[in-house]
């Protein structure tokens, strides 16, 4: 939070892993598909048929006290599974239908008229499904017939028993997976990004350590190809003016500072200039119990720091360690960095090879 976030460094990151985002979009779809057909092939409920029934109901009363009446939109479905109703319609059904198996299978709603009911009788077998409907119809004629409520219940049409097709919908569940997928990608990717520590760039080492950054040197080139080589040379003929020896000690791996003192011996010999000083390799004191001692000995040290490494708390707690033991720090050398990721980060043109 202090540091702050180099925006224009995270978008390039981002920008780097792009396939990642369509490789999220693409898996997510694949799964969100995956799980929707899964549910409805493999864990669906068995098939079920449903029959549909309006029926009409005359009432013995004007319409302005039909709001007034106990048949209301509310209370049908609770009335058809009352004595009066339901015995009635057991005994149009065979011995071999419950009165649980009516009650769960009917449905009774008013969906806008009040003297139209809509039944609804929904089962597992088609035979069952227009057994039951019958039979509520009877009833329901029935009740017509003996309450005095009415002057009559009229059935006006039946459609089924149909089996309740499965809806589609393939495009939905995937649209679904990709999207959730897509969102999960970024906000892990925003976040690692945010908490990594790495060093990619000079300001990132400037801000994290107080140190100034000798340069970059990049991988896969020679030490006569830097392309930042210049920009080394210029700072450590410099900053390096009046030393006689200097420390090279490597945070990550030996082989980096190694590396790194012949690259930049391989820079000084092709501009014919002399080493302004001794550079010598020192080890940490992790792996080398002399290696405190061997860097007081020198003018400082010039830590070589990985790029990309994930290695902030580590370089931090190398730094506060030659602090304790007095060992001058005289900055930071970046090794191993991304060319192409430079770059479009400076947006510069490539500069020229130094020969």
């Amino acid at each position: 939070m202090q540091a702050g976030v180099d925006l224009k460094k995270v978008f390039l990151r981002f920008a780097d892993k792009a396939w990642m985002a369509v490789a999220a979009i693409a898996s997510g779809a694949v799964l969100g598909v995956g799980i929707y057909l899964i549910a409805h092939f493999v864990f669906a409920a068995e098939k079920e048929y449903q029959s549909v029934s309006k029926i009409y109901l005359n009432f013995n009363c004007e319409p302005e006290d039909f709001n007034e009446l106990s048949y209301n939109g509310y209370t049908w479905n609770d009335l058809l599974d009352t004595d009066p109703i339901l015995n009635y319609a057991m005994e149009e059904l065979p011995t071999n239908i419950s009165r649980e198996q009516v009650a769960a299978a009917t449905k009774a709603e008013i969906l806008s008229d009040i003297r139209l009911l809509t039944i609804t009788v929904t089962t597992g077998y088609p035979e069952l499904t227009a057994q039951i409907m019958e039979a509520v119809q009877a009833s329901l004629v029935h009740l017509g017939e003996t309450d005095e409520l009415f002057s009559s219940i009229e059935i006006y049409s039946t459609v089924g028993p149909e089996q309740i097709m499965w809806e589609d919908r393939t495009v939905s569940a995937a649209v679904t997976g990709a999207v959730v997928m897509l969102f999960i990608v970024l906000i892990s990717m925003a976040l690692y990004y945010v908490l990594d520590d790495s060093v990619y760039v000079e300001t990132d080492a400037e801000k994290q350590f107080g140190l100034p950054v000798f340069g970059i040197f990049t991988a896969g080139e020679a030490g006569t190809f830097q392309s930042y080589g210049n920009e080394f040379l210029s700072n450590y003929t410099y900053l390096c003016r009046n030393l006689k020896k200097i420390s090279f000690m490597s945070v990550d791996y030996k082989e980096d500072a190694k590396n790194a003192k012949l690259t930049m011996e391989k820079i000084l010999s092709t501009e014919k200039l002399p080493g302004n000083c001794e550079n010598i390799l020192v080890e940490l004191p992790e792996d080398s119990p002399e290696g405190y001692e061997r860097a007081r000995n020198t003018d400082g040290v010039l830590l070589i720091v990985r790029y990309g490494r994930r290695n902030g708390k580590l370089i931090e707690r190398t730094v506060s360690n030659l602090k304790k033991q007095d060992c001058k720090l005289l900055g930071i050398l970046i090794v191993e960095a991304d060319v192409r990721f430079l770059k479009k980060y400076y947006m510069c043109k490539k500069p020229q090879n130094r020969k």
